[in-house]
């Protein structure tokens, strides 16, 4: 049997790829190289500056951003912190929208990875790159929902441009794609989150259909890993979905089962009552059954302000389609985590997880249709190093 260890619950007790790149021509190859320094580390350039994670610009002075594409105004009226956000604007004549910011001398983030707030008019996948002293570029991304609350977003991985140094970052960027749209992005409190000693894998199956128990469950525990089952309580035990005995025996070979919800609805197609009714019904169940109504999965990886509320209120972490890859949780209500990556797709997932020691949730909708993927992945776990934990895990140890 191959194996895996994993950090068990009474362990940490005791102690997303989504979306196309919205790089292209000039962003995806501009060269930008850091000028020589005086002050040396062998390669002319000053030494990095390691500074504890926490926040590094509310976007209070534009002035320290370059505006390399589109148009940047202050915006006192649609803020997350401070007294005004950064609004980037696209008016059509333009592709993307994209600024700049130098570091004042290269930033030390061997542990550290970014995080931001945003908001915008449209469904768009903003990009922040870090160019290290030497042009090698990291490129993060996020998804945010059109005219969605002002949050906080987590960054997954993209992708690289050479071999980016971390403990060398000159410069970052945050762009997005605008093709022929006019469009307004709104950023605010950029900062830093601490990541894991090591890279961290979830599991997950956001589905309740007896192929979670059928077939993912018996290739988990040949692995030895755990995974979660997100259930839609109102019909646990009928037909097309898991029993109660199917999630109990999920349960014992070290699986977390946790909330989709009553129904599985997509909460955006409904009022803030009935949403109230998809957390309660199904939280209410879970307890009463043993269960763990402490992590929960949107239904359809779609939300709002008010479903988002209300996830804060019901559990500890909420999952939702997005980037994985990325540090200690800033906005644990909106975990990213990708859904049913290619084999390529995890596959490089799982080094950039180890590489930079990163989170990676990985989701497989219509599990029975995918097995061969997800054998894929989990025989490919051997080869790196990683942990393949719970959401228990995360919440004890990775929350920013």
């Amino acid at each position: 049997m191959k194996r895996r260890t994993y950090l068990a619950t009474a362990t940490a007790a005791a102690a997303t790829v989504a979306g196309c790149s919205a790089l292209t021509g000039s962003e995806t190859s501009d060269g930008e190289n850091g000028d020589d320094g005086e002050n040396g580390n062998g390669n002319g350039s000053p030494d990095p500056v390691n500074e504890d994670p926490g926040s590094f610009d509310e976007f209070e002075d534009l002035s320290k951003w370059t505006v390399e594409e589109g148009s940047l105004t202050a915006d006192e009226d649609r803020v997350y912190a401070g007294t005004q956000s950064a609004r980037m604007d696209a008016d059509g004549s333009t592709e993307r929208i994209m600024i700049k910011r130098e570091f004042e001398t290269p930033r030390d983030l061997s542990d550290e990875f970014p995080a931001l707030a945003f908001a915008s008019d449209h469904d768009v996948s903003p990009t922040v790159q870090l160019t290290d002293t030497d042009g090698d570029r990291l490129l993060l991304q996020c998804a945010v929902r059109e005219d969605g609350p002002f949050v906080h977003h987590d960054l997954g991985v993209l992708d690289t441009d050479g071999d980016p140094d971390l403990g060398s970052i000159e410069h970052t960027k945050i762009s997005v794609w605008a093709g022929d749209r006019e469009l307004s992005l709104w950023c605010d409190d950029y900062h830093f989150v601490g990541r894991p000693e090591t890279g961290k894998v979830l599991l997950q199956f956001p589905e309740s259909t007896p192929d979670v128990a059928n077939g993912a469950g018996p290739l988990l525990a040949e692995y030895d890993v755990p995974g979660t089952a997100f259930v839609s309580t109102d019909y646990v035990g009928s037909s097309g979905y898991l029993s109660h005995s199917d999630l109990e025996s999920l349960q014992d070979d070290g699986w977390t089962v946790a909330s989709g919800g009553a129904r599985g609805t997509d909460l955006t197609q409904h009022g803030e009552s009935r949403q109230e009714e998809e957390f309660s019904r199904a939280a209410e169940w879970l307890d009463d059954n043993g269960f763990d109504s402490a992590y929960f999965s949107y239904g359809l990886n779609r939300y709002d302000e008010s479903s988002l509320e209300l996830a804060k209120e019901y559990s500890e972490v909420a999952f939702v389609g997005g980037y994985a890859g990325h540090g200690n949780l800033s906005n644990p209500h909106l975990a990213p985590r990708a859904t049913n990556p290619d084999p390529a797709d995890a596959a490089q997932l799982l080094e950039w997880t180890a590489d930079y020691r990163l989170i990676t949730t990985l989701s497989y909708r219509n599990v029975g249709e995918s097995l061969d993927e997800l054998e894929a992945v989990l025989s490919a776990l051997d080869d790196h190093d990683v942990d393949v934990v719970t959401p228990d895990d995360v919440a004890a140890d990775n929350l920013h």
